[in-house]
């Protein structure tokens, strides 16, 4: 045990400077996670993860221009390549697929409804932020959206986060 205790300081000073693999806990990862135009819902059942588009500004910025939309007249899937999915809402979406946990990152797929397009994807945890990126072929070929914890009491503006009704998000607490 003493062995141990001494091991302390020398094994976090070698995961600080990266010799080891640094594993990304489920935990670490699931959540709610904000961007400048959505909020996403990532949650972890059987060592999967699941990504939901949760949340959508509105109004919300399609193809250059502004547009309002209701839960009754929701943004749609309009550019997905399959003519019978371009009607469904986005919001509340699963953007994810196959997203399974390899070392430091998650790995799989995630959709990209402004192109209609699969990607293959790594998610990961920087500085408590929610790196997810999108790739053709290796990871050097994408690019990374960052999303940072949600923060419920954020304001937007002249815009407001309409988020999928079948979610429970954390609740505003005015400090």
């Amino acid at each position: 045990m003493r062995e141990l205790r001494r091991l302390g300081p020398v094994l976090l000073m070698v995961l600080s400077l990266g010799l080891l693999p640094v594993q990304v806990l489920a935990s670490d990862i699931e959540g709610w996670w904000q961007s400048w135009d959505s909020l996403l819902l990532v949650s972890v059942e059987q060592g999967q993860a699941r990504v939901f588009a949760a949340g959508i500004l509105n109004p919300s910025l399609v193809k250059g221009e502004l547009v309002s939309w209701s839960l009754e007249e929701p943004l749609t899937d309009a550019e997905n390549p399959d003519a019978n999915l371009r009607s469904r809402s986005l919001l509340g979406l699963e953007v994810g697929d196959g997203l399974r946990e390899k070392g430091e990152y998650w790995q799989g797929r995630i959709y990209d409804p402004r192109s209609g397009t699969w990607y293959k994807s790594r998610l990961s945890i920087v500085d408590g932020q929610l790196n997810i990126r999108g790739y053709i072929g290796m990871p050097m070929l994408g690019q990374t959206r960052v999303f940072d914890p949600y923060e419920p009491c954020k304001v937007y503006e002249d815009k407001v986060m309409v988020i999928w009704p079948e979610a429970k998000p954390p609740l505003c607490a005015p400090k």
